[in-house]
């Protein structure tokens, strides 16, 4: 783990701004369901639905703090 000087409010915005993929793959995730079987998809619907559940409180949060 790197050790860095940022402020909170610029951490919380680079997590948000990392966390675009993690959504995306849920994103994809649960368009697929409608195709394929669960166990063939990348990650769990359950799972999905809880990381875009994340990224909308992760939004929220970043609005707060006067970020994005």
């Amino acid at each position: 783990m790197r050790e860095t000087n940022a402020s909170p409010a610029r951490l919380l915005e680079m997590l948000s701004d990392r966390f675009g993929a993690l959504e995306a793959v849920a994103y994809s995730s649960i368009k697929l369901s409608r195709y394929v079987s669960e166990c063939e998809m990348s990650m769990d619907l359950l799972v999905a639905e809880a990381v875009l559940e994340f990224g909308d409180d992760l939004r929220e949060a970043c609005k707060a703090m006067g970020g994005g």
